[in-house]
């Protein structure tokens, strides 16, 4: 019968709990059990040393057979207290509390076993002024862990050696690629913390029969402070304040770009994060024309209280993350001040090309200065995102000058006076850019004609693929093409800049197969992009040869209305759809869907519309209809009413802009 009175703690199942802790399968993960074994020396040479453990201390690993997974063998000997009677207690002990003392959780110890099977521990110590020694291997999945031996240690000094041998298997193919700089490399930026405070013991490393190495030396004037403050940023709704250091180095194939590390227990714990985003580059260039980086390391007591027992990551919520590298950042930037200034002087120019193509999106500058608007934007924003976002600005800032110009258009006797009204409130700057796009636009009107006449010699038109290419490259989205890439205008002005727009593209991305009913073009509003809140609007265009008079209604492949139906059914019931950069668009609660059939009117084709019950009584040259079923509203216009409404929408501005 159990006694009720008293009863002692189970202790911890270590390789259930290991069997549940993640390492990467990358140089980092191989080299946690190295990095433990390190952090933990340091502990022990400073527990001797006290405050000349940088000058005093040494930390020597050797890897033998470096390349060979089934002969390497790693060792790590410091010149530390040693493994005394009340380390030795808290090594038997998981999650010592004794380590707590020093940042430590007393669990790093075990994750060598996710990379070795075979681990030695050996240890001089003074016992009362005795010189002692205790020697054994380790191994968690034996029932005796501690397994001594009764051989002494292989070195004469006070101190530990770690021993590392037998691999587990998903580790060989790494092994065999492994070479001493990264290495070296790895375990310095590990360790940069150290660095910068400037307390890092002697450590030097040697692999096979190369030299040994100094770390500590090669690396003590590489990673020097460059300066240091603190930052006040919201985590889990509390202000926590944290201290940064920055230090500046060269770029090299191990460090290649800005970057900002985490530091908890004395040591980097997680990923570094790369700054080139929000920085705007990789990397700076210098008086003397060569590429530095700048490393941000950032610590405070909030990340110690979130460090986990493998000190492998922290619980950090991914905005509170997102807070901290953004506030050092912006110090970064401010420090760096030049450097930012060159990165926007580029910007600038790359927008005012971009500009010179597509001139009206000057209006969406707002009357500010390219330079100006360039600075209140992010630092890695290419030309394409500029573009992107100006197309918005000038999608709002010209709502009142569209709504002029549709009015002004229906009334055909005041048409030029009007457009010489709302030409006059434009400035001069915005004025000579409208101007510029005007010219543009001629040229393609022009084109356009062409291709839809008969092809040289013969009696045959161009089908309409010639057409839709003009207007909007066949098998793209506007996710790869350019705003000044397309000519959406011709259609309608208000197409070429709703936020996405795709072509000849299933919803899962793929171009277009034999049988299957995909848009030519596709537009797809996020009216949340606006402003707005009320859901998505999907708008379809249909193209369809010139000349072409065989049209049948009801028959899928002869009538164009049941086409852009059945499309627009099968676009909404897809809910999204993946663009070329493999990001994807979603549209849930959509409610409004447009459609344009761009075909010529011969009889057939006007047989077909009128089955449909579509009218043409405001224009006799635009069919239109909105299906109350399906909500979709549809319009049909020729080829020949697109060029002419094209050339209409533009003549006027030509007439009052270029005195034609």
């Amino acid at each position: 019968m159990a006694d009720s009175t008293t009863d002692t703690l189970v202790k911890p199942d270590m390789e259930a709990v290991l069997s549940r802790t993640h390492v990467g399968h990358d140089l980092h993960g191989f080299l946690l059990p190295v990095l433990e074994a390190v952090s933990n020396a340091m502990h022990g040479i400073v527990a001797r040393f006290d405050d000349r453990a940088s000058v005093d201390g040494k930390v020597e690993i050797v890897i033998s057979s470096a390349n060979d997974p089934s002969k390497i063998h790693v060792s790590i000997t410091d010149n530390g207290i040693g493994l005394n009677d009340d380390n030795y207690r808290s090594f038997k002990t998981p999650f010592s509390g004794y380590k707590l003392k020093t940042r430590g959780r007393g669990f790093g110890r075990f994750i060598a076993f996710k990379v070795f099977s075979r681990i030695l521990y050996s240890t001089r110590y003074e016992l009362l002024g005795t010189p002692s020694t205790r020697t054994f291997r380790f191994d968690i999945a034996q029932k005796e862990e501690l397994i001594f031996f009764d051989g002494d240690p292989d070195f004469k000094h006070v101190g530990m050696r770690v021993e590392y041998d037998s691999p587990l298997t998903p580790w060989h193919e790494l092994i065999r690629g492994l070479n001493q700089s990264d290495v070296a490399d790895h375990i310095a930026s590990h360790f940069l913390p150290q660095f910068l405070y400037g307390s890092l013991p002697e450590i030097t490393i040697k692999i096979d029969d190369g030299d040994a190495e100094n770390i500590t030396s090669r690396f003590k004037n590489v990673f020097v402070e460059s300066a240091t403050g603190q930052i006040t940023v919201d985590i889990e709704g509390k202000l926590e304040t944290l201290d940064y250091s920055l230090t500046k180095i060269q770029k090299t194939r191990s460090f290649k770009n800005h970057c900002l590390l985490f530091a908890a227990a004395d040591r980097i714990v997680g990923s570094p994060k790369d700054l080139t985003s929000l920085l705007g580059s990789p990397h700076f260039t210098d008086e003397k024309n060569e590429n530095y980086i700048v490393i941000g390391v950032v610590r405070g007591e909030a990340f110690e209280t979130r460090l986990n027992d493998s000190r492998t990551g922290m619980n950090l919520p991914p905005k509170a993350v997102e807070r901290i590298v953004s506030a050092v950042s912006d110090a970064i930037g401010k420090g760096e001040s030049s450097q930012i200034a060159k990165i926007k002087a580029e910007q600038s120019a790359d927008l005012t090309d971009a500009l010179r193509e597509n001139p009206i999106l000057r209006i969406g500058l707002k009357g500010k200065t390219v330079s100006d608007y360039v600075v209140s934007k992010p630092n890695n924003w290419t030309a394409q995102q500029f573009v992107s976002d100006l197309a918005i600005e000038r999608f709002r800032a010209s709502k009142e000058l569209t709504k002029a110009i549709t009015l002004a258009a229906a009334n055909e006797e005041n048409y030029v006076d009007t457009i010489k009204d709302i030409v006059s409130k434009i400035d001069q700057a915005n004025k000579e850019a409208l101007a510029e796009y005007v010219i543009h636009r001629k040229r393609v009107i022009e084109m356009v004609e062409a291709a839809r006449k008969y092809a040289a010699g013969t009696t045959k038109h161009a089908p309409e693929d010639v057409i839709h290419d003009l207007i909007f490259r066949r098998f793209s989205d506007t996710a790869e093409l350019e705003y000044f890439e397309h000519n959406l205008w011709l259609i309608d002005d208000a197409l070429a800049f709703l936020p996405y727009a795709t072509s000849d593209r299933t919803a899962k991305g793929a171009g277009r197969r034999k049988g299957d009913k995909v848009p030519d073009l596709a537009f797809f509003d996020d009216s949340l992009v606006l402003g707005d809140n009320d859901g998505t609007t999907i708008t379809i265009v249909e193209f369809k040869k010139p000349s072409r008079d065989d049209y049948a209604f009801g028959n899928p492949k002869t009538d164009p209305v049941k086409q852009v139906i059945d499309t627009l059914e099968l676009a909404v019931r897809a809910g999204g759809i993946t663009k070329t950069d493999g990001t994807h668009m979603s549209f849930t609660g959509v409610i409004r869907r447009f459609g344009y059939i761009v075909a010529d009117h011969k009889p057939s084709l006007v047989r077909v519309l009128k089955d449909h019950d579509f009218k043409n009584g405001q224009n006799p040259k635009i069919f239109y209809r909105f299906r109350d079923n399906e909500e979709i509203f549809i319009q049909a216009i020729g080829y020949d009413t697109l060029i002419e409404n094209a050339k209409k929408r533009n003549q006027a501005f030509f007439t009052v802009l270029l005195g034609e």
